[in-house]
């Protein structure tokens, strides 16, 4: 019985520092632009250590603040690629269609986008 019982004492303390982490980085954290940071170069960074999850948040964030960019836009593409979030891509990639058509970034889109969802018109090649 007393194994149990360190056993569950230890998970609950896991827990609470888990918990305290989140909310002390959560407290904590300072915008990309705010620290001088361009956030598409610190979403890249992150994508390129396969933390697609960390570049989405920056980016998501960023886009909030600056809605118009399409540079933001172009690089939360490719980190819903990376991460498989079909929905996410599909729906960006609409929004941002018009903007981008006659653009070489374009085909990559679309390239992308065949394979995360081959049945989207969307993403259909041109001939």
């Amino acid at each position: 019985m007393d194994a149990i019982t360190a056993l569950l004492a230890s998970f609950g303390l896991m827990c609470t520092y888990g918990l305290a982490r989140r909310v002390w980085r959560k407290a904590t954290y300072k915008k990309p632009r705010a620290r001088g940071i361009d956030p598409v170069g610190e979403a890249e960074v992150f994508l390129a250590y396969g933390r697609s999850s960390d570049a989405v948040r920056v980016l998501k964030e960023a886009m909030h603040d600056e809605p118009q960019n399409l540079s933001i836009k172009v690089t939360l593409l490719r980190a819903y690629s990376s991460a498989g979030n079909c929905k996410a891509y599909c729906r960006l990639a609409r929004d941002i269609q018009s903007q981008v058509k006659d653009q070489p970034v374009w085909r990559t889109i679309q390239e992308n986008g065949r394979l995360l969802a081959p049945q989207d018109p969307l993403f259909a090649a041109k001939a």
